[in-house]
This record gives C-alpha cells, structure tokens and sequence, in this order.
C-alpha cells in the first residue's frame, strides 16, 4: 500500500475574491486536508475561509491594523520568508505576485524534499508588463524612490522565479510572459470555468454588461464615456478605486450594482444582450462565464481574451481603444447572431471537469 501524497498549497494573499481566488476554491476541491498558506487573510473573507487550514505570515499583524495591501510592499520578502512549510511532497504555489518565493521545507540532512509548481496568473504585473503603476499609485515626491525599489523588487522576482521547480501557465499569454520576463519554460493549463453553475436563469433584456474591478487600467471609463453617448442602457457590476468616479460621469442610462452575490452576477450575465470585456487579461475567465451564460462578449483583441473569445462565434474583438469604432460595434450589436450552443460548447472547453 503506498503512502498518501503529502500536499501544501499556497496562495499571494486572500484580500480580495477575483478569478485567481475562484481558481484556489477548484485547488481545495482537490486537496482539501492541505494547509494553504498565504501573506495575509482579509478580515471580511475569513467566514469564508473559516474551513480552511489556513496559515498566514507575520504581515498579518500589522495589515490587521493597517489593511491596505498595495502599500505594505516593502515588508512582501519579509512576509514570504516568514512562512514556514510543513514537510510535504508537492508544494503547490498559486500566483499572481509573490508567493512563488516561499521557500520549500528541508529534510534533516538540509536538502528540499518538496516538489515546487507554481500556477502563474501572470509575472507580477507592476514590475514586468504594468509600467505605469508607480505613476497610478505613488505620489509624485515618491516616485524615484520607489522605481528603485521596484528594480530591488524585480531582482528578487527574477531570482524567486528561477527556484520554482515547474511553471503551469493559466493562458498562452503567460506562458509568453514567463518566457520573455523569467527565462523559464512552462505548460499551459486553462483557468476552470464551473459550467455547472454559470447557466442562463432569464430572458435576454435590453441592457449590456461591464463587469469585475472598477481599476483605472481596466479602461472601464471608455466604455462609460461611450454609453453616456451613445444612450443605451449599461449595467455595471463590480467595486473598485475608480467606482466614485465611474458614478460621479455616468448619465441615467447606466445603473451600477456594486458587489453582487455569484447567483445575482449569473442573472446579470443570462439577461446581458451583450457583455463589454475591454481590458487586457492574463486569461480572464468573465467571458467565458458570460459565453456558459447564453452571452456574446465585446472585448480587446489583446491578452488572454484572444483564447477565450472566438470572433464572429461566441463575440467580436475591437484592435485598439479607438472610441468610434468601439461605439459603432455596440450600436450594430445584434445579440441573436450568437448561438446559444456555439456558446455553451465555448466556455465548455474549460470546464471544471476539463481542469
């Protein structure tokens, strides 16, 4: 009889509920009994988590107090060294930041036992593909000093990439990514979709769809700006920094929902006569929960939208943020031309099951 693998996952930190998070949940599906350890766990998520065996860093205490993530980068190698693995076989590492770094625990003799996968969302994003963060988030006396920080910070990235044993990819854009920013090689798995779930509840109405974090990259204000002109009607779901400001421009014709339950997302999506995907993702799984949902997406011909939306079948792809062009999809939008099974075929192909 041979003995049980011995599994411990680990996850950037839980501060938020995104598609990395959603991605976690299908992890502790597989391995329930594993420890997860994580930087820091948010105060309103840990009802949660309450059944997890969760184990977080020395960060905690201080973003228990001082719970603004983004600004306690600095104490982040800090943090991921404080964490302590328990022996395992296999640590499995999920990733959009840095806690492909933690360390694998030793034997006695102080050589590591563990076998190290790291599923990579995506190469930290503000130190490899997102320049302009320092500028979106640092105040202008500060910004010297934290890009030489960041270049600190990218160093350390680079040389905790190269102690990650096996890469797994979420898109063929990550793998991209991993190649050109960590010089390493990797598989690429698709992010689940749980078709299950995600099915049309009601009839189409007369309204689109933008939906997820309300982030200034994620050029949510274009696509108010172009339903403030063109005067349909607009749904918008999701939180974010750029939420007062979103409402404080929007016209009468666009609602916003704030955060909404999964089931309340799921009427949104089956309702939606179009869903608007107009950021650039890693791999970005809205479009295929929409498409599981009976709806067509409109979204950027970049990132991991090209795998996930096939145009002319399941949605159509604008080249650029070209506003005209952009408004004259939408207002040539025929949502009968999507079939509903050309749909469902779509977002089954990364269906949990599949995973």
């Amino acid at each position: 009889m041979t003995e049980r693998l011995r599994v411990v996952l680990a996850h950037d930190s839980f501060t938020q509920l995104g598609g990395a998070e959603k991605v976690m949940d299908v992890f502790h599906e597989l391995f329930p009994e594993a420890p997860v350890y994580t930087l820091v766990l948010d105060e309103k998520l840990k009802e949660k988590y309450q059944s997890w065996d969760m184990r977080t860093s020395k960060l905690q205490k201080i973003y228990n107090f001082y719970p603004r993530f983004q600004r306690l980068l600095p104490f982040i190698p800090w943090a991921v060294g404080s964490l302590k693995v328990e022996d395992c076989d296999v640590l499995f590492s999920s990733s959009s930041g840095f806690i492909k770094a933690i360390t694998k625990p030793k034997v006695h003799n102080g050589s590591y036992c563990a076998l190290h996968i790291n599923y990579c969302h995506a190469p930290t994003r503000f130190l490899w593909s997102d320049t302009g963060y320092v500028n979106q988030e640092v105040p202008l006396i500060l910004r010297w000093p934290a890009k030489f920080f960041l270049w600190q910070m990218k160093k350390w990235d680079f040389h905790a990439a190269q102690k990650v044993d096996k890469f797994i990819a979420n898109s063929m854009e990550v793998q991209t990514r991993i190649k050109n920013y960590y010089n390493r090689d990797s598989v690429v798995i698709y992010p689940p979709v749980d078709t299950q779930f995600w099915k049309p509840t009601i009839a189409k109405q007369d309204y689109f769809l933008l939906a997820g974090r309300l982030q200034a990259h994620k050029k949510n204000n274009l696509i108010v700006e172009i339903f403030n002109q063109a005067g349909l009607p607009l749904h918008v779901v999701g939180t974010g920094r750029q939420e007062q400001y979103l409402r404080s421009i929007a016209q009468s014709n666009i609602k916003f929902f704030g955060r909404v339950s999964d089931k309340d997302l799921r009427d949104q999506y089956s309702g939606a006569k179009g869903f608007i995907y107009p950021q650039i993702e890693d791999a970005g799984l809205m479009p295929l929960e929409a498409a599981a949902c009976g709806t067509a997406t409109i979204g950027i011909a970049k990132g991991g939208t090209l795998e996930t939306v096939i145009p002319g079948e399941t949605g159509e792809l604008f080249q650029g943020y070209d506003r005209e062009k952009i408004k004259q999809l939408i207002l040539n939008w025929d949502s009968n031309k999507y079939s509903a099974a050309k749909l469902r075929e779509q977002s089954e192909r990364f269906s949990k099951d599949k995973f």
